[in-house]
């Protein structure tokens, strides 16, 4: 897979099927999109073409809510499953104020067309660009004469009769759901990071925790609570449980995520790692007593256990 990272570096190729969007989590409708796109290629013999943005648009439109809006796909993450579904060429486009000046009639012809290229286009149904959102599927029919390009705006697509969006599917993490997430997204939700040094209270009760550093602070974190999940490292994929919370049993107030992982004695200090989640098991709560917390660490142990093995 080709990547494009500037305007100036891109040759311009009519011979592509294009697809347009930002692809936050890349989920089933997202890849509903991809599907169509290398079947039309691959019918008309073209190359396939995804353009997207970076960073997300809303960061730039609405920089108030920098610190509000979290993400389901790093870019790193969004380039690794476009080259997995064998993308000719992506080319990411630096969204700038300047660029979310342009009025979407400029952004097809000055930029699609006559800087990126394309035979035929595929967009989503609700799918918008340009100044205030201004562009859709009108305004590309609108220039189709003029430049000669075909389009097909894909339906809706729902899973258990809800349509799946980027939004829902953020609500639903933020709430906890990730067994709901994963059906939307079409895997688990994951999140790169490290292993750094914590307090080594877990180690004085049998229930030794790796604490995990985010390598993002862009990507959403799950609701607070403990979840059955799985450690990836190095190709290994390790059954764990996987604690969010600020531990109000000790009163520590800081977020906190922390990893116990089964059947697993490598250090994992500085180590790159990915954790997976597969579904809550409870809310964080304070427990009157040390003793309490630890008898209910062994039940979310089992019920972990117990979760993963049907997995």
């Amino acid at each position: 897979m080709k990547i494009i990272t500037e305007l100036e570096d891109i040759t311009k190729n009519d011979n592509c099927v294009m697809t347009i969007g930002t692809f936050d989590g890349v989920h089933l409708g997202h890849q509903a999109i991809i599907k169509k796109l290398l079947s039309e290629a691959a019918e008309k013999n073209v190359q396939t073409t995804v353009v997207t943005f970076e960073p997300h648009p809303q960061f730039v439109v609405n920089p108030e809510r920098q610190t509000k809006l979290r993400l389901l796909t790093t870019l790193e993450e969004k380039i690794n499953i476009f080259e997995k579904q064998k993308i000719d060429r992506l080319v990411i486009l630096p969204f700038t104020k300047e660029l979310s000046e342009v009025s979407s009639t400029d952004f097809i012809e000055n930029i699609l067309v006559h800087k990126i290229g394309f035979r035929s286009i595929i967009i989503g149904y609700d799918h918008a660009f340009g100044k205030s959102r201004s562009g859709n599927y009108f305004v590309l029919k609108s220039l189709q004469a003029k430049h000669g390009y075909s389009i097909l705006q894909m339906e809706p697509f729902s899973a258990n009769d809800i349509i799946i969006s980027s939004t829902k599917i953020r609500k639903m993490i933020s709430e906890g759901d990730v067994a709901g997430a994963e059906i939307f997204l079409g895997r688990h939700y994951q999140m790169k990071g490290k292993v750094i040094y914590g307090e080594g209270r877990g180690k004085r009760f049998a229930t030794p925790t790796a604490n995990f550093l985010p390598l993002s602070d862009k990507k959403i974190i799950p609701q607070n609570g403990i979840y059955a999940g799985w450690t990836i490292h190095e190709g290994k994929k390790v059954e764990s449980v996987i604690y969010i919370g600020t531990k109000p049993t000790f009163n520590y107030g800081q977020l906190s995520i922390e990893i116990h992982l089964f059947q697993f004695n490598e250090n994992l200090y500085d180590k790159p790692i990915e954790i997976a989640f597969k579904q809550k098991i409870r809310d964080d709560v304070k427990f009157e007593s040390k003793e309490s917390l630890y008898r209910q660490i062994e039940i979310d142990k089992q019920m972990a256990m117990e979760i993963l093995s049907k997995n």
